[in-house]
């Protein structure tokens, strides 16, 4: 694979094509709430908390691979200024049209997370970024990226899943299966498989280790627990 983010892109495009549930958008009583000041934001089967989000109204937000017409959209009836980022064109359709929709200021942008060159230091208050993660083989270059686009004092949260998702495979028997661990950590699915899907499973030693290396404080973490035992996902808070 002579790209690895071409095949991202092409896999995620073909997930909106076929209406992959996480690809669904913000609704009409969401983004009515929010311009009434109920920001609600999903974090798998729970919210993120509602402290975190408090004073969005003006704040300039980054929506990190936030593409979809979720989280921007409802940021922007909150009263932010918003931004979204996206390697792929389908999700960023959908921020387009909602944000012709509801009369949505939104700057919308097809690129690279690990490229914000385009922005300038210190040009954002918050960076949201929704589940993606898992695509790309370095996330140390993504945070150092987004430390030098936060302003001091703002903020970036990321949810990720957790390593037990890649280390456990699942092994059926008798009794209904059961899940063992057995692969190492860090994880690429290259390494298991030659089909076009790629998808890398980090430490959290990538994760919080590599926000703290980069300069960042954590100041929140969060965790949530699918009925799947090994559907285990995290939220992180961390303030520069």
């Amino acid at each position: 694979m002579d790209n690895v983010f071409e095949q991202v892109e092409k896999n995620i495009d073909n997930l909106v094509v076929n209406n992959a549930d996480w690809t669904a958008c913000a609704t009409k009583e969401e983004l009515a709430a929010a311009r009434k000041g109920e920001l609600h934001l999903r974090f798998w089967s729970g919210e993120v908390p509602e402290a975190w989000l408090k004073d969005i109204k003006g704040k300039r937000v980054l929506c990190l691979a936030g593409a979809g017409g979720l989280q921007a959209p409802l940021f922007a009836c909150a009263g932010a200024k918003v931004t979204v980022i996206d390697i792929s064109g389908k999700m960023l359709e959908k921020d387009m049209v909602i944000a012709d929709r509801e009369k949505l200021n939104i700057e919308i942008v097809k690129g690279n997370i690990c490229d914000l060159s385009r922005f300038e230091d210190e040009s954002f208050d918050l960076i949201f970024n929704p589940p993606s993660l898992m695509y790309i083989p370095d996330v140390s270059v993504v945070f150092r990226e987004c430390f030098r686009v936060l302003a001091k004092g703002g903020e970036l949260m990321i949810m990720a899943p957790a390593p037990i998702q890649y280390v456990c495979d699942r092994v059926e028997d008798e009794q209904g299966g059961y899940y063992k661990a057995v692969n190492r950590m860090p994880w690429c699915s290259r390494d298991y498989d030659d089909s076009e899907w790629v998808e890398y499973g980090h430490t959290m030693d990538e994760y919080l280790g590599g926000l703290i290396s980069c300069g960042f404080v954590l100041n929140g973490y969060l965790e949530c627990q699918e009925e799947d035992i090994t559907e285990l996902n995290f939220l992180v808070r961390a303030k520069k």
